[in-house]
């Protein structure tokens, strides 16, 4: 979940970029990597869209076309949808289908026998039902996730394994400047 990864790095930096690369195999660590989805939504754009916002959108499409060119990766795109303004006047978003779109596709591969090890980056409680169905099905689950109170508790507890992204980790996923 690439909302969450930001979530958790802008807490460390505001500007952070991670190497996706180190951080797959920092999260397989010595199993084989099967697939990889990297859930996301590209950047809302207006009516009557800006420089500004045809540029970050732009932006988005390259790093998701980038992405989608390393081995065994798919990148899986929801909608991100303006849901109003903040006191402030500043726009308020949300996304649109990621969470289900994560959701079943780990409960997909573990019904299918596909996999019997899944490694999961969110820390959404929406999601439990597809771990408790791979489970099920005798898959080992592995929740990667950012410090206490960014991740749900009932998630945390579902899980089989856990590995924390703290902030030495995310330092060593980082991208040289």
């Amino acid at each position: 979940d690439a909302a969450y990864l930001q979530k958790i790095s802008s807490q460390v930096s505001p500007i952070y970029r991670i190497d996706i690369s180190k951080l797959v195999n920092w999260i397989a660590g010595d199993l084989p990597i099967r697939r990889v989805y990297y859930y996301d939504c590209l950047p809302y754009q207006s009516p009557l869209p800006t420089e500004e916002e045809r540029e970050r959108f732009s932006r988005k499409q390259k790093f998701f076309q980038t992405l989608e060119s390393f081995d065994r990766m798919e990148v899986r795109l929801g909608r991100l949808e303006k849901r109003g303004e903040d006191k402030a006047g500043k726009p308020l978003f949300s996304q649109k289908r990621v969470d289900l779109q994560m959701g079943l596709d780990f409960a997909f591969a573990a019904l299918r026998q596909r996999i019997s090890f899944a490694a999961l980056l969110s820390g959404d409680s929406d999601l439990c039902p597809a771990i408790e169905a791979a489970k099920n099905e005798g898959v080992i689950t592995r929740l990667v996730h950012g410090a206490s109170g960014t991740y749900h508790n009932q998630l945390w507890s579902l899980v089989d394994e856990r590995r924390e992204l703290t902030p030495s980790v995310l330092n060593n996923l980082e991208l040289p400047k």
